[in-house]
């Protein structure tokens, strides 16, 4: 920023001292295009009292002979004229009053006009001092007014008027509900920055993949970490996952966080977007360490148990999909709408961010989760007739995901088929007890009829159906 030939040293025995007056607008200008802050160019962008400089300049001297000692010459050179940033300004009487709700009379409002440092004209006007150029206005005068006398004795002439809800309220109160519900999980809230380094942009997890371009750059930074306006929030989770191991030793880590993501739509060809996701970082333990269960690391399950948590009856799906950088990726359905994305930590990059345990993200669409939170949810009545349940263990190529079997039992027209659910998977890489290249899945199918007890023959044919559905969308076969 210059000063180092012009410096004070010891061997400093003359000093020329100077104080100046610069314009806010060209200090701020130049400040901006040469991305150099200080002290001074802080101070003079936002204004600063002309009058002053004689002032501040004997003051100085004073300081400087007080402190170091030594002698200063008896003239001061003065170049220009102090510009003057203030007018006289007039005080509306029947404003005041209207204003103030009566509650402050004239003499008493001019007193602490005069009290401030300003001065009745001869013509009624006040004449502001130079270091209040904020004071422009006649409704100026009257803040400064209002704020000595105290807002608490301005009396109020309006009661609450009724507002009617609007779409901000609603998703306002969507996401609380989605708060309370991971805060009741377990799950700690973060607030990350909205920027991230170029480091970070290998952990951003995009619900649509990024195209060249959409990546969106500050000119002009104010620091290597802050550079790019950030396309995902799951960089700054693991961020915050990484300061939380290194400065508390915690390894159970359960984060979540709401806010608005970054980027150029269709690869920089369109207008910037802004949208709100919700994401969500589990890793560590499953459950707090205890007694009376066994350690196990948390997993993808674990994260389905939390959206199922948020998303009550609706059901949810995976639908495996890669994403770079990351193992396990993987779309997250409600039906047949995409809602969000998951995935895994490439071990590779967990070990380089020195995590213990596998490291699991997520990052869902807010506003499309907003939607599914709309109305009221009821609980179901207990079953009051017993249901019956069958097992079918399902022989498969090893490459079906487990998304194609949930989408053909969710299609199956069958009104007695209450649940579906996985409980085993099978697979042998030698060959020896099943192809290599196959996999044995079993499913446990739940059968009920709430107005009666169901006889074996309609359980049976109710599970029939099922599996012929199994066969003919997947080829599988049963053991």
């Amino acid at each position: 920023m210059g000063g180092k030939d012009s410096g004070v040293t010891e061997a400093t025995t003359d000093i020329l001292l100077e104080s100046a007056y610069f314009a806010p607008q060209g200090i701020r200008r130049t400040s901006r295009r040469t991305a150099l802050s200080s002290d001074s160019s802080y101070r003079f962008e936002r204004g600063v009292d002309p009058a002053g400089v004689l002032t501040a300049s004997a003051f100085a001297v004073e300081l400087i002979l007080e402190i170091a000692g030594g002698t200063a010459e008896a003239e001061t050179r003065v170049a220009g004229e102090a510009p003057v940033l203030t007018k006289p300004v007039a005080l509306d009487e029947k404003k005041l009053d209207q204003l103030m709700g009566g509650s402050i009379s004239l003499t008493a409002a001019e007193e602490i006009l005069t009290r401030l440092g300003l001065s009745k004209l001869a013509d009624g006007t006040w004449s502001v001092p130079s270091f209040r150029a904020d004071l422009q206005r006649h409704i100026d005068l009257v803040e400064e007014i209002a704020r000595v006398h105290g807002l608490a004795n301005v009396p109020s002439r309006f009661l609450g008027t009724f507002v009617p809800t609007s779409p901000v309220d609603a998703a306002y109160d969507a996401d609380m509900v989605l708060r309370r519900r991971l805060a009741a999980l377990g799950l700690h809230e973060c607030q990350t920055i909205k920027l991230i380094s170029d480091a970070q942009v290998s952990d951003v997890l995009p619900l649509r993949p990024l195209q060249d371009g959409d990546i969106i750059r500050v000119k002009l930074p104010l620091s290597e970490d802050h550079v790019v306006m950030r396309p995902s929030i799951v960089p700054g989770l693991i961020a915050s996952a990484v300061r939380k191991c290194q400065a508390t030793g915690e390894g159970r880590l359960r984060l979540f966080e709401m806010g608005r993501i970054f980027r150029n739509a269709g690869g920089g060809k369109a207008k910037d977007q802004e949208s709100e996701t919700l994401a969500i970082l589990l890793s560590g333990s499953a459950m707090p360490s205890g007694w009376s269960q066994a350690d196990r690391t948390a997993d993808l399950y674990d994260l389905n148990g939390i959206l199922s948590a948020l998303l009550g009856d609706r059901k949810i799906s995976f639908a495996p999909k890669d994403r770079a950088g990351f193992a396990l990726g993987s779309d997250i359905k409600v039906a047949d709408q995409t809602i969000g994305i998951f995935a895994r930590l490439a071990p590779a990059r967990e070990r380089e961010l020195d995590f213990t345990a596998p490291v699991y993200v997520a990052e869902l669409d807010l506003g499309k989760l907003r939607k599914l939170l709309t109305g009221v949810s009821h609980a179901e009545d207990l079953p009051q007739f017993p249901g019956s349940s069958r097992d079918a263990a399902m022989e498969l190529p090893i490459s079906t995901a487990n998304a194609k079997i949930e989408a053909i039992i969710e299609k199956v027209t069958e009104p007695l088929l209450i649940s579906a659910e996985c409980f085993d998977v099978f697979t042998d890489a030698s060959g020896a007890k099943i192809a290599a290249d196959r996999k044995s899945v079993a499913y446990r199918f739940i059968y009920r009829d709430s107005s009666r007890t169901l006889k074996a023959e309609e359980v049976d044919a109710a599970h029939q159906k099922v599996l012929e559905a199994l066969t003919k969308g997947l080829g599988a076969t049963f053991r």
